[in-house]
Order: structure tokens, then C-alpha cells, then sequence
């Protein structure tokens, strides 16, 4: 019988995240509790990270509501309910009421996390912290340089696939050359979902956030420029290249989905759903105006979005193989 604390992530999952509110329970079910808590104790460092306004906290104060979150997952930290009542603190500011709810709510989700097995508790405090050493390291960097992005996308992304892989590993049956394939190709997947993510927000994150992640000085382009449609020419060829980039990291995905483990076909499920969804977003965004120029985000259509769901992973292979 599941317990009322990962009851409550079940429930605030699906608030806070729809994409993985839709996909994690493609999971096998040894893969879905885990992936649940983890999924939002990595969203409750990402609240601190860069929801809460610039002009409500110092950056010093941050900082240290990150490491806080951090420590709260620490598995052997006994000091759980101040931490938790600490971070908690801060739910009004974020800017939501999802988010709010998820902060207001930290010692809920770190006792359902007191639920996973040991193992599991080592690997997602390891990536974690990693995370954590990243995205203040990108708080007071910009991304100038496609070197720059890679090495942002790994930590905010990378180190989530470096978590999914080691915990396939971990309950998989799986062989010692598959293993290697996976270790060698998750930072590619993470990286991947997230410029994506970063390509399709930029007009949000210019206009509204302030912090935006494209490597300008690469793309030789300032963003006031990126936003004219004066100078469309320009724009529109920095769009090009961004999308060039992230599709650099389709053969990856393939490599990766070929060496899920054969008695995990849930966790195929999940991996094809949301890289197919990706595939459909690049295909939305080639080419188009409207990310740059239009009112709001481009996405994927609801027709297009039921083929996937309904076929992940033919919906993958159909397009991962034209970039191969």
C-alpha cells in the first residue's frame, strides 16, 4: 500500500509538470516512485533556481536556499522538518500556486523520499548535488559560447539522465556493453530535451526572464537584435544554427534507446515518448518565425501529440532515423 507521502507526489506531479506527469507512468512500476520523487525534489532546487524574482532575493540568499535544498536530501541528514520549515519559508514568492504548493510542502516530498531504497538515496543525492554546483555556477555566468551551452545542458539536464541511467542500471537485468553504451550517451539525451527547451523559450526568456541561454557571442547577435523582426535575416539564421546544434545529438538518442534493456520496456516507453515529442517540436520550430516573432510558444499539435502517445517509439524511429 503506498504511502500518503508519495500519494502526494502522484498528485502534486501532475500540477507542476505535464509532460512528466503524462510520461512517468509509462515507467515500469519498479522505475515510477522512484523517478516521482526525484523528478520533484530536482523541480524544488529549480523553484530556488530561477522562479523566485531577482529583485525579491539577493543572490548571496539563493545561493543558500539551494544548498539548503540539497541538504534536505542528504540521506542521512536528521535535521529534516527546520530545513524543510526553512525552504517552506519561501513559498510565497514563487510565482504560482503549483510551485508555491510543491515548496510550501518540502518535508512531504522529503519523506517520501526516505521511502527509496538506500542505493537509489546515493545516486539521486550524487546527481543533485551536482546539479546544484551547475546552476549557481550558470547564475552568475552567461552562456556565451556553444561550449558554454553544452556545459549548462549537462548540469541542468544531463545530470537527470545521468540519474535515470544509473537507476536503469541498478533495477535492470542488463549486460556489461549495454551498460557502457548508456553511460556514454545520456548526457547527449539530457542535453538534447533541454536545448530544445531553451530554443523554444527564448522569446519568454528575453522578454520576461531577463536570463536567457543562447550562446549569443557565437551566434554573433545581441538579443535585442534576435527580437527584431527588422532584422529577420539575422534572426533567423541564428535560429538555423541552434537548431543544427541540438540536432547533432540525434544519433545519441538512437544509441541510448538501443541499449534500454530488454526486460525494461517501460522505460523505452518514456524515453521514446519524450524524445519524440522532442523530434516533433524541432520539426514545429525549423524554419519558423513564429519562435522568434510569434505571440506565444510554438508546440506540437494535438493530433501529432496523440500519434506519439499512442506510439512512442515508433514515433521516435520514424524521425530519429532521418537525422542518422
Amino acid at each position: 500500500m503506498e504511502g500518503e507521502a508519495y500519494q502526494y507526489c502522484k498528485k502534486i506531479l501532475t500540477e507542476v509538470s505535464r509532460s512528466f506527469a503524462l510520461s512517468i507512468p509509462m515507467l515500469d512500476d519498479v522505475l515510477q516512485k522512484p523517478v516521482t520523487i526525484v523528478y520533484l525534489q530536482d523541480r524544488l532546487l529549480d523553484n530556488f533556481e530561477d522562479e523566485i524574482p531577482e529583485d525579491k532575493i539577493s543572490l548571496e540568499e539563493r545561493f543558500a536556499l539551494m544548498d539548503k535544498v540539497v541538504e534536505l536530501f542528504r540521506p542521512d541528514n536528521d535535521n529534516i522538518e527546520e530545513l524543510a520549515a526553512e525552504i517552506a519559508g519561501y513559498a510565497g514568492l514563487m510565482p504560482d500556486e503549483s510551485l508555491r504548493e510543491l515548496t510550501g510542502n518540502a518535508l512531504i516530498i522529503r519523506k517520501a523520499y526516505a521511502e527509496l531504497d538506500d542505493l537509489v538515496k546515493e545516486l539521486s543525492f550524487k546527481w543533485l548535488r551536482e546539479m546544484n554546483l551547475g546552476m549557481k555556477k550558470y547564475l552568475t555566468r552567461e552562456v556565451r559560447t556553444f561550449i558554454d551551452l553544452d556545459e549548462y545542458c549537462y548540469y541542468v539536464a544531463g545530470t537527470v539522465g545521468g540519474f535515470l541511467t544509473d537507476l536503469l542500471i541498478y533495477y535492470s537485468d542488463i549486460t556489461e556493453d549495454k551498460s557502457e553504451t548508456l553511460l556514454a550517451n545520456f548526457n547527449a539525451s539530457g542535453q538534447f530535451l533541454q536545448k530544445i527547451n531553451l530554443i523554444r523559450d527564448i522569446r519568454e526568456d528575453v522578454k520576461e526572464r531577463v536570463k536567457h541561454y543562447w550562446p549569443l557571442v557565437s551566434l554573433r547577435i545581441n538579443p535585442e537584435e534576435l527580437m527584431d523582426e527588422g532584422k529577420k535575416e539575422a534572426g533567423m539564421a541564428a535560429l538555423a544554427r541552434m537548431l543544427d546544434d541540438v540536432k547533432t545529438h540525434i544519433p545519441n538518442l538512437i544509441y541510448y534507446y538501443l541499449a534500454i534493456p530488454e526486460d525494461m520496456p517501460g522505460y523505452r516507453k518514456f524515453y521514446t515518448f519524450n524524445n519524440a515529442l522532442g523530434l516533433a517540436t524541432i520539426e514545429e520550430m525549423d524554419n519558423n518565425p513564429a519562435v522568434l516573432y510569434g505571440p506565444e510558444r510554438v508546440k506540437v499539435d494535438k493530433t501529432s501529440f496523440l500519434k506519439i502517445m499512442k506510439n512512442p517509439e515508433e514515433a521516435f524511429l520514424k524521425r530519429a532515423w532521418q537525422y542518422y
